[in-house]
């Protein structure tokens, strides 16, 4: 019997506290599942914009807003930048691939413009474009599946970074933080909320605890053994044989990536 698929994490987890105060807001935010299939069927009118206005609305840091996105549907485009990314075929299927850019080319033109010289070069200053981006993909992200798109966040984009700076022909000083592919699932392809680490292992109280961390790994470890999450996902070690007696679960993983 196949498993049944549970589409919000207040079920998943059962969460009763929010059965009395739950919005939509707070139902988009906690039925988040990557999509990564999706049909052949543009965006209707508007939807675009209201992604993209969505995301423009997230905080920045001082205002700076130290971030581009490069709105991507061109086929062949699409095509290179899922080649980059890990050969991944759904940013291929995507009818928009967004790309969100942590961008200080900007801050240093205009500082060049008033006649300053820039002295933000600096980890601090990539933090900041990093989060403005990151921010910005989360609003996105929201907005898409608030109008009842699928989508999934896209880290491999970093895998090949001279290549995608190339493709988009991005400035110096403009980094591709993130992709994001968007657009309307394909049936079948929804596995049900996956499974987080356990608040108590996550969420610390006044100050950081590791009261709960060997219970909450080992409890998370096996649900996500009985899911069979990784599958087909196991990362090699080169020269590491296997190891027996070692279930592959979350920690195993992670350990190895």
């Amino acid at each position: 019997m196949d498993r049944e698929i549970i589409r919000s994490r207040v079920e998943l987890e059962g969460v009763d506290s929010l059965a009395d105060f739950s919005n939509k807001t707070i139902g988009v935010l906690t039925s988040h599942e990557s999509i990564r299939g999706f049909q052949a069927k543009e965006l209707p009118d508007g939807y675009l914009d209201a992604i993209i206005t969505s995301a423009r609305s997230a905080p920045t840091s001082s205002n700076l807003q130290a971030y581009s996105i490069v709105v991507v549907s061109d086929k062949e485009r699409k095509f290179k930048l899922a080649t980059y990314s890990g050969n991944q075929n759904f940013i291929r299927e995507a009818p928009v691939f967004f790309v969100f850019c942590a961008d200080i080319y900007r801050l240093k033109y205009v500082t060049k413009r008033q006649g300053f010289l820039f002295e933000g070069d600096s980890l601090e200053m990539f933090l900041l474009a990093s989060m403005d981006a990151a921010l910005t993909m989360q609003n996105a992200l929201v907005a898409a599946e608030a109008l009842g798109l699928g989508a999934v966040p896209v880290g491999s984009l970093r895998n090949e970074p001279i290549k995608v700076m190339e493709k988009l022909k991005l400035p110096r000083g403009v980094f591709a933080l993130v992709g994001l592919a968007v657009g309307f699932e394909k049936e079948g392809v929804r596995r049900g909320v996956k499974p987080r680490l356990p608040q108590k292992v996550t969420v610390h109280h006044e100050e950081y605890s590791i009261k709960h961390l060997e219970d909450g790994l080992t409890d998370y470890d096996q649900q996500m053994i009985s899911r069979r999450t990784y599958d087909g996902r196991r990362v090699s070690i080169a020269g590491e044989p296997e190891r027996d007696g070692v279930e592959y679960g979350w920690c195993e993983h992670t350990a190895r990536l």
